[in-house]
């Protein structure tokens, strides 16, 4: 009892300091639901038709006829990943809306789809819905096909956009806002490059209209009431020392920190881990092959979700409209690898050699250092908890006592819970040493471009 009480003390925070930022209403309850902590994003579009990952936005809407599509495939193939909810990608770079948008007749209507009837959104809708999944929404900022872009009549018609979707297609749970914004584009034929200045948008207007129409609604982006960011990559990586809390998105600091978060900051702003199934986020027939394996996808679960963060699967139907077998059948085996690696919860004196740990952030992120002992024995340390932390020890142990002891931060803290588990060392083995991913081009992109972003 006497080493307890000598690291319960040397793990106690001395005095209160300044209180951490906590999660909206929406976000706390979205967090409590961990069926979505895996959550996958649509890229369907006239790009699966020109084999293009940003569309310049004059191709023409005859090209979009998936001649066999089946929104049940789609979303059932997610479902069987164990995905709890789905970003469908309404509108992408190249302007063109896969809904009968008022705003533009660059729209489904104009194609030969459904004979000019069909609403790609809602047929989405409706299948998530049946499933049992959570309906999101990706709408890009940036629009390459409209002649008005880069004036304030864009912007009203973007915000027009959005609120034909918040309105007609049910409760929306996510809303997506791409970083990849100005630059070179058709724009009505203008074929030049246009550059957006600060502010262009009016955020701060969307996200009046956002918690109005759709209140329990999170949001991804790079705005100060965004509830998800981006991490800083497209390859599903989060790094083991990252947290929620995040500096004003106009601090210097704050581009710095994307990966990490930084434990002072004043925004509360959980990591979205992003990536595509394959190598690019749309289907191109060249890429075939290329399909991440179920091993890897755990892989990334567990840099992901078990390092405080959301998983976030890129999933691309094919010209016919269907989701590719090869990608079908890795996802179904990332949900059976899964369920094979927490199978066997321990909570008696066996062996085990993972360890997960979850922090009720109800007053935000508390913990700032934490220890995690066996018999007396230090076997796993750190510095956030957050959502969740996935550990992997360097082989099973036994004991007959476990305890966790934390350096709290001072607010109100509502404590840690952990779980033990045995996962069998090949399956480990198999996991870690599966292939590593590579970073998807789009990023390079919006990387090494010079173009604004004023998100992601």
């Amino acid at each position: 009892m006497i080493l307890v009480a000598a690291i319960c003390s040397l793990f106690t925070s001395i005095a209160p300091l300044s209180p951490r930022p906590v999660p909206t209403d929406a976000l706390r309850e979205r967090l409590a639901d961990k069926s979505l902590d895996i959550i996958g994003i649509v890229h369907f579009g006239l790009n699966t038709y020109t084999d293009k990952e940003w569309g310049y936005g004059d191709e023409d809407p005859k090209l979009f006829n998936p001649e066999k599509f089946d929104a049940s495939q789609i979303v059932n193939s997610c479902k069987a990943a164990g995905i709890g909810g789905l970003v469908v990608v309404a509108k992408h770079h190249d302007g063109f809306c896969l809904w009968p948008s008022k705003t533009t007749g660059h729209n489904i209507k104009a194609s030969p789809w459904r004979e000019g009837k069909g609403d790609y959104v809602r047929e989405m809708a409706d299948a998530c819905r049946a499933a049992g999944l959570k309906f999101g929404v990706y709408v890009s900022p940036w629009d390459r096909n409209n002649p008005y872009y880069g004036t304030d009549r864009y912007v009203c018609i973007f915000h027009r956009q959005l609120k034909e979707l918040l309105t007609n297609y049910g409760e929306i749970f996510e809303v997506w806002f791409d970083g990849a914004n100005g630059g070179t584009g058709w724009y009505g034929g203008a074929k030049e490059k246009r550059i957006i200045p600060p502010g262009y948008y009016r955020y701060a207007e969307v996200s009046r209209f956002l918690k109005e129409l759709q209140p329990a609604a999170c949001s991804f982006g790079q705005e100060d009431w965004s509830t998800f960011r981006w991490p800083g990559n497209e390859k599903g990586l989060l790094p083991e020392v990252c947290r929620a809390t995040m500096p004003k998105t106009s601090d210097p600091r704050y581009g710095a920190f994307i990966a990490s978060g930084l434990r002072s900051g004043s925004l509360f702003q959980v990591p979205e881990a992003d990536f595509p199934l394959r190598k690019g986020w749309f289907y191109h027939k060249r890429e075939d092959g290329t399909t991440k394996t179920a091993e890897t996808l755990m892989k990334l679960y567990l840099s992901s979700v078990g390092n405080g963060g959301i998983m976030n699967i890129g999933v691309s139907p094919t010209k016919e409209g269907l989701i590719d077998e090869a990608d079908e059948k890795e996802l179904k085996r990332f949900s059976e690898i899964r369920r094979e690696f927490f199978a066997r919860e321990i909570t008696d004196e066996s062996e085990f050699n993972v360890v997960v740990f979850e922090e009720n952030l109800i007053r935000g992120e508390q913990v700032d250092a934490w220890q995690f002992f066996a018999d007396s024995k230090k076997v796993l340390w750190g510095t956030a908890i957050g959502l969740k932390r996935i550990r992997i020890l360097e082989k099973p142990i036994t004991a007959k006592e476990c305890r966790f002891h934390c350096q709290r931060h001072g607010g109100d803290f509502r404590g840690v819970t952990f779980k033990r588990y045995y996962v069998d060392p090949k399956l480990i083995d198999r996991i870690m040493n599966s292939a590593d991913t590579v970073e998807t081009q789009t990023a390079i992109m919006m990387k090494t471009s010079s173009t604004n972003k004023e998100s992601k």
